[in-house]
This record gives C-alpha cells, structure tokens and sequence, in this order.
C-alpha cells in the first residue's frame, strides 16, 4: 500500500526561532548563519508572528537607513496574521491550503505549542523525494 508522506515528515521541526525583542539585525544574521528564510517570533511560548527574509529586505529600503535595523525588532517586523495547522493535518489540506492563499510558509503547533514549519521550500524537497521513491525504486536515474 501506497503511503501519502505526512506533515511531520516533510517539515522542519524544531525550527530555530527568536524572541519579539530581538532587534532585527541579530535575527538577520541568525537567518544566514542557519540558512534559513523564515522566523517564528515569540513571545515566551506563544508564536506572535513569522519574520522572512522579505521582511528584512522590506526594512533595508531606501527610507530606513541600515542604522535603523538595530533600532527595529523582529517582533516589529514580523507578520502577525500567520497560518498555523496542527501537526496531524493532512499534508494534502495543508499544502492546498498554501497554494490557495498564496503563502510559502506556515507554522506547525502540537497542543498549541510551535512543533515546526513548514516552508515551499520543504515541499519542494519532499516533493522530489516522494517522485524518487514512486519512480526511481532501485535509485537508477535513467528509468523513466
């Protein structure tokens, strides 16, 4: 029988994540160090918003002059009407639902608690994984 790949499967979990305080320029270069595109922003154990690297961009534009990013925080940045699903929701539902609202990113809680994220970018990833296992079997790349 054939296995649809679940949520848990194809998300980060355990994201890395900042505080709202945590002034922009820091949660920037924690983006880099951990190449990753989004941020869950807390507040204690509570997910408030969820900062991307477009954000920071958006805050570099001209009208903000780079001294100002140590002046702005993540929590000021941050998206605060973010999608969340629980972590046993269909993968199918989750990813049909992002496409229909057009957002590469949603936050994945377990007992209202932050479990992971998942991003276009994961569902890319287990998108190809999941067409390898269905076509390439014997992991011989010339069947097609």
């Amino acid at each position: 029988m054939r296995h649809m790949p679940t949520l848990g499967e194809i998300m980060t979990a355990f994201p890395v994540h900042v505080d709202e305080a945590m002034p922009l320029a820091n949660a920037a270069e924690l983006m880099e160090e951990h190449d990753c595109h989004h941020l869950p922003v807390m507040s204690g154990h509570k997910v408030i918003g969820l900062l991307s690297s477009e954000d920071i961009k958006l805050a570099l534009q001209p009208g903000h002059q780079a001294s100002e990013l140590t002046e702005l925080t993540a929590g000021d940045m941050c998206h605060q009407q973010i999608k969340e699903v629980d972590l046993h929701t269909r993968l199918d539902v989750v990813l049909e639902g992002m496409a229909e609202l057009g957002i590469n990113a949603v936050l994945v809680l377990k007992q209202d608690r932050l479990a992971g994220i998942l991003t276009s970018q994961d569902a890319c990833r287990g998108f190809a994984s999941w067409l390898k296992k269905e076509y390439l079997p014997n992991d011989d790349p010339s069947i097609a």
